[in-house]
């Protein structure tokens, strides 16, 4: 996976001050899905009895964790492109930001200090292998407090099936079009974590896959559904809470490219149901999950 990796350091170096814009901006017309991203974890902490320690994996250019250290928390963030955390050291020093800090380095690298009470990954996971990402979970395991919370986001394969687009053409050549479709009917169905657990899911992207671009320029970019992340979770001993969907959409992406603005407010109307709301699932192109050790 070495070219994936120097791919997206290389992508995110580039991009740095563009993904900063995309992070702040507040345009009615436009779907941030960063700070929807965002807004679910600081929703999580906010929920909990207690939290005094969070680490933000992937933290890019520092808004979650200084959101987060905003609230009197002890915030990490590690991210392992230079241009990212330099911004994201300018923002809390700019601000005065005193409970965040930031680590420029792969998280796999990482040494625990002490363990986290909360420890989120937006838009992290799609760029390591299937190899990795079970050690990473195993990481997450080790840093995490007995009641801790780990929030992690994917991009959602599912979606592909709704798509109705180049991505779904690509989904129904391959052999795992039926599974994504009954896990569709299953997640609308009102289905319950234990038998989610148990569902039969599609098989995983190949680890050489390359995959259609969505204006982020790497090549490979892993999906995955929300079964398959909650069974690969269980397994690594963590009980799914919640699954939040990310950037519903009402319509489909070449109406979306057509009329923006119409996206987008059918978007942000969607989006406030999202909580608990898991048959709006196979229309989000990402989700979350919220998950405990046990």
């Amino acid at each position: 996976m070495k070219d994936q990796h120097e791919e997206t350091l290389n992508y995110f170096n580039g991009h740095a001050k563009e993904w900063r814009n995309k992070a702040e901006t507040f345009a009615h017309n436009k779907v941030n899905v960063i700070r929807q991203r965002n807004g679910f974890v600081i929703k999580v902490i906010e929920n909990r009895r207690f939290t005094d320690r969070a680490l933000d994996v992937g933290c890019g250019t520092g808004e979650l964790v200084c959101d987060i250290a905003r609230m009197d928390i002890d915030s990490v963030g590690v991210d392992f492109s230079e241009k990212m955390i330099e911004l994201a050291i300018e923002k809390k020093q700019t601000e005065g930001i005193k409970k965040a800090a930031f680590k420029c380095m792969s998280i796999f690298d990482y040494s625990i200090p002490d363990k986290f009470d909360v420890i989120s990954a937006n838009g992290f996971i799609e760029y390591i292998s299937l190899d990795k990402l079970k050690e990473f979970f195993t990481f997450v395991e080790n840093a995490l407090t007995d009641e801790g919370s780990f929030i992690v986001g994917s991009r959602n394969r599912i979606f592909n099936i709704f798509s109705v687009n180049a991505f779904t053409l690509n989904e129904i050549k391959g052999p795992d079009c039926l599974a994504l479709l009954n896990e569709a009917v299953a997640l609308s169905s009102g289905i319950g974590i234990e038998e989610l657990v148990r569902l039969p899911c599609a098989a995983f992207q190949k680890t050489d896959a390359e995959h259609l671009k969505t204006g982020i320029d790497v090549t490979t970019r892993f999906q995955y559904s929300p079964v398959q992340l909650i069974q690969m979770l269980n397994t690594a001993g963590f009980k799914t809470i919640e699954c939040y969907p990310v950037n519903v959409h009402g319509v489909p992406p070449a109406f979306k490219d057509k009329y923006p603005e119409v996206h987008a407010s059918i978007a942000q109307l969607l989006q406030e149901f999202a909580g608990n709301n898991w048959e709006l699932l196979p229309f989000a192109s990402s989700f979350m999950l919220h998950v405990k050790k046990g």
